[in-house]
């Protein structure tokens, strides 16, 4: 299991990818629009590339510290860690500090992979019992169960697979699956579980398409099948 300070090293450099990527296609249309606008052609070859990223060093991480996108994430994985140091007190005391001051409530319960991506984390719930590598949720997102669940029963809530981006204001509800490289619309009420690579949108949730192979989406059905979770979230 990553220690602190990779996740911690892995959510910066992902920020940071994602942050000059979009600096990077910025300035490449700019440029493509200007040269377009003298009458000379050019490829789009340098809207697709992505800037190279070096891994953040310990004196990055501190300076990057009081950034507002990722001191939130800093004090949920300090919580996280607390708990599993068995420190009592602190991972309450670090997520009621996270609430006041961005509004970001991240159960310590849930286990979050590396890479995970808050844009504006105001009004987002995070009480999903684990969360894959690289996910991206918009504000206003909650993740937990369909009923009071004051014991965090993880058959009762949400498993968010690698690659996903969840909209602003969805929510992803009960003891369901969201496989790999999924979208989830804004304002989407996802209730049953979602295969790799769709797309998800309205209420209730419903897929558009899916843009993965076939073996992969059959992958997808055995695992949501072995752990035990049925289409709605409940034990066969």
């Amino acid at each position: 299991m990553p220690n602190l300070k990779e996740l911690l090293s892995s959510d910066l450099q992902r920020q940071w990818e994602l942050e000059r990527g979009v600096a990077s296609q910025n300035e490449a249309r700019e440029n493509l629009a200007g040269q377009n606008a003298t009458g000379r052609h050019i490829g789009d070859d340098g809207l697709d590339k992505k800037p190279s990223i070096h891994r953040p060093g310990f004196g990055q991480l501190l300076c990057r510290l009081l950034h507002p996108r990722f001191l939130p994430i800093a004090l949920c994985r300090a919580s996280r860690a607390a708990l599993l140091a068995g420190i009592p007190a602190l991972p309450q005391l670090l997520g009621y500090l996270n609430l006041v001051l961005f509004g970001l409530e991240v159960a310590p319960r849930c286990e979050i992979g590396p890479g995970i991506f808050f844009p504006h984390p105001s009004g987002t719930v995070i009480g999903s019992w684990h969360i894959g590598s690289n996910v991206t949720i918009f504000q206003g997102v909650t993740l937990g169960s369909q009923k009071l669940d004051m014991g965090f029963d993880s058959s009762l809530r949400p498993e968010i697979g690698d690659d996903v981006v969840i909209g602003a204001g969805a929510k992803i509800l009960g003891g369901i699956r969201i496989g790999n490289h999924v979208t989830v619309g804004a304002n989407a009420v996802v209730v049953d579980s979602i295969e790799n690579g769709c797309t998800v949108v309205g209420i209730p949730g419903r897929p558009l398409r899916s843009h993965v192979p076939a073996w992969e989406r059959r992958h997808h059905h055995r695992s949501v099948a072995t752990s035990g979770r049925g289409q709605h979230g409940r034990n066969p």
